[in-house]
């Protein structure tokens, strides 16, 4: 995920984030590779970022940022449906509240997608950061992104995925294969794994459960895909 940071002493670059669930799965596996949670701090360049920080004496420098590109935008737009949702989206913005932050329907959610406009995405004020990784899972749990893993002694990695989304899609990510020619997935959560010494325990145990594509992964989720290609 690529973060801009308005107004915040973050430097620009790549940021690890450690949790408990992925240092629990290398304890345990001592794997070959680890591949933890990456974010990406990206300074101010909004159009580029997936979710922005910020800090909250500059709370008005987003919201005019989009009030200028919907009022250009109602200047040349034509089509009825779109001037409503973007006068709607414009007295919100006109009461400081971002978009973030305010209730619309799917075909206005639909709409906005198209317009990039800065406070639509995930957006966190705070006065100051004083921890990394306190930052990114807050950011993480406003922009409903979801870690899962995979997990072996040749490799621990850690992988992110919006809530809702399935273990297709989370296979998907993994290998395009695995999606193609998915079979059944196997699903246990960290917070069950961490009581036991292995998978295999965690079979015995009944702790891991076989689901089909259209499971909705949940935060912690520990997979392993059966394919066929």
């Amino acid at each position: 995920m690529k973060i801009a940071n308005l107004g915040l002493d973050i430097q620009p670059g790549k940021q690890k984030y450690s949790c408990g669930a992925f240092e629990m799965l290398v304890k345990k596996y001592n794997p070959k590779k680890v591949v933890p949670y990456t974010v990406e701090f990206i300074g101010a360049d909004f159009e580029k970022a997936d979710a922005i920080i910020f800090d909250i004496a500059r709370r008005l420098d987003l919201v005019v940022i989009d009030l200028e590109k919907i009022e250009k935008r109602l200047g040349r737009c034509e089509d009825a449906g779109e001037k409503s949702v973007l006068t709607k989206a414009q007295c919100i913005l006109e009461k400081e509240t971002l978009l973030c932050d305010a209730p619309f329907s799917d075909g206005e959610n639909n709409t906005l997608k198209t317009q990039q406009l800065v406070t639509y995405k995930p957006c966190l004020g705070k006065e100051s950061v004083s921890d990394m990784n306190d930052l990114v899972r807050e950011i993480n749990e406003k922009a409903q992104v979801l870690l899962f893993y995979t997990a072996g002694e040749k490799e621990v990695h850690a992988w992110d995925i919006k809530k809702g989304d399935t273990i297709l899609t989370a296979a998907g990510k993994i290998h395009t294969d695995l999606a193609r020619g998915f079979i059944k997935g196997e699903v246990v959560n960290a917070v069950s794994f961490e009581k036991v010494f292995n998978m295999a325990e965690a079979r015995a145990k009944g702790l891991v459960k076989a689901v089909d594509r259209d499971y909705p992964m949940q935060d912690g989720d520990i997979i392993e895909i059966k394919f066929n290609v």
